[in-house]
């Protein structure tokens, strides 16, 4: 399903005329071929699913609470992932003649043309929704708020684009996750809350995530899960330590919690782990009382 919708008479007082508002979804065959619009620009905001997109030429994945934006002029091309259906709202507006002076773009040229979902995200989405019902219902005044509605996406956009690299700071992200991975690997055994560590690192919470995922496939969380699980199996083989310490020794102060995150991670309980490696390093299972 591909709905979009047009204003009937445009309003003039406003800094933003809207072509169209739209929404995707449904339709995990969806594909558009290479395609500018050289009077207008258009933002994406990704609901649910996935998709590639090739901007000028450089193709991306974007997935639910990423934003893509195409300054008028800029070459694109978009499909959907077959397997995870794209499901977007869309929006098609130019600023009035004068409004922006000589910048009449949505981000800087030279941006990155995704932004990746962050804090504002939900805030974001609530507004396109909001876009999208206005111009669905069409009551009295529905384009007046519609402008509102599109100036606010604006201003969300603006701060969202402040988190955004650059692509001459990619390296200084990849170094910025191998710090926090060095970090993890030597404070595992503590209490780690990942709002904290984005603090401690000066970073917002939501690009710490996304940051750390896109370089390690992991999250955070889960890398820190698998690094004390990965400890955990060292000492059940290798000491006979009891499992209770175990759970101490790798950040867990709940054993009964321990044994269920191992369980659920290695695929059987600590002590079947341990009755199953150890008998060769001692002869006979250690105690695992």
């Amino acid at each position: 399903m591909n709905t979009r919708h047009e204003p009937g008479q445009l309003s003039e007082d406003q800094d933003c005329i809207i072509i169209y508002v739209g929404k995707l979804a449904d339709n995990p065959d969806w594909s558009f071929p290479t395609h500018k619009h050289d009077d207008l620009h258009e933002i994406i905001y990704v609901n649910e699913g996935k998709g590639s997109f090739t901007i000028d030429g450089v193709k991306h994945w974007a997935q639910k609470g990423d934003l893509l934006i195409y300054n008028k002029g800029t070459l694109h091309e978009e499909k959907s992932d077959p397997e995870f259906p794209l499901s977007t709202f869309y929006c098609g507006f130019r600023f009035k003649e004068g409004a922006r002076d000589h910048n009449d773009w949505v981000i800087p040229p030279g941006s990155e043309p995704i932004i990746r979902a962050n804090r504002y995200s939900d805030e974001l989405h609530s507004l396109m929704q909001t876009l999208f019902s206005e111009f669905s219902i069409r009551e009295d005044g529905y384009e007046s708020i519609s402008q509102y509605v599109l100036k606010a996406v604006l201003v969300i956009i603006d701060r969202m684009s402040r988190h955004q690299l650059t692509a001459g700071e990619i390296v200084r992200s990849n170094t910025l996750a191998e710090s926090i991975k060095d970090y993890l690997d030597t404070n595992y055994r503590q209490n780690i809350k990942l709002k904290e560590l984005a603090d401690q690192f000066h970073i917002d919470f939501y690009y710490l995530i996304h940051m750390y995922k896109n370089h390690y496939g992991t999250s955070p969380y889960h890398y820190l899960i698998q690094r004390r699980m990965g400890e955990a199996t060292r000492l059940l083989v290798s000491t006979k330590k009891k499992i209770w310490e175990i759970s101490k020794l790798v950040g867990y102060d709940n054993p009964n919690y321990f044994t269920i995150l191992f369980t659920k991670t290695v695929g059987e309980s600590p002590r079947s782990f341990r009755k199953r490696n150890q008998k060769d390093m001692f002869g006979d299972a250690a105690s695992s009382q």
